[in-house]
């Protein structure tokens, strides 16, 4: 009698285990956190293309042919920062691979008010906006709302030319990992009802 009660304890436990654990992968976010890039991951210096692969970010080279580059410049709030290259006056890619939502950077030293052009687009890219510096100094720029692909920063037209620094964004995860919680699901669901099929 204490073995049939002891049993039947355990497989209640194991189905409230099967039900807490599939709660929780059917309630994951499909952002990860949020990422802060400040660029002095790595040293002044450092051409930059695909070294923020793992956080979930590339950047693409210009019309000149340049990928950006990590400089320092004491204009900014906190140095070192990413520059079009050579610095400061010039053009690069952010692209979100799978996407982004929440992104925002700082950007500057601006000169001219409207002389910076930054484009925004979605991963099947479609225009989402054209935006400029509204005026002079360090500027904020924020892109919520929308799922965001890719972003274009040209900030030929000033002077002085102008940078970005701390690159804040939430990744939207791989498909491969949003199939992977789907498969692990899946099964939960399947190994569930297999039991249930078993003890009938």
């Amino acid at each position: 009698m204490g073995n049939k009660k002891e049993n039947r304890r355990t497989r209640t436990m194991k189905r409230l285990t099967l039900i807490l654990v599939a709660a929780f992968v059917v309630g994951l976010p499909l952002t990860a956190s949020a990422v802060t890039l400040t660029f002095d991951e790595f040293p002044i210096g450092t051409v930059v293309s695909n070294q923020y692969a793992p956080q979930g970010v590339v950047f693409l080279q210009g019309f000149n042919g340049n990928f950006p580059i990590i400089t320092p410049d004491v204009a900014m709030p906190t140095s070192p920062v990413l520059s079009p290259n050579p610095p400061f006056a010039g053009d690069f890619t952010i692209r979100f691979p799978s996407g982004a939502t929440g992104v925002s950077f700082l950007s500057g030293f601006w000169d001219t008010p409207n002389s910076g052009l930054i484009q925004v687009f979605s991963p099947s890219n479609a225009p989402l906006g054209t935006f400029t510096n509204a005026g002079t100094g360090v500027q904020t720029f924020n892109f919520d709302g929308a799922l965001i692909g890719r972003i274009y920063f040209n900030s030929v037209s000033d002077p002085a030319g102008a940078d970005i620094d701390n690159l804040t964004f939430s990744p939207i995860p791989e498909p491969s990992t949003l199939l992977l919680l789907g498969s692990s699901l899946a099964g939960l669901g399947g190994g569930f009802a297999w039991r249930r099929r078993h003890r009938n």
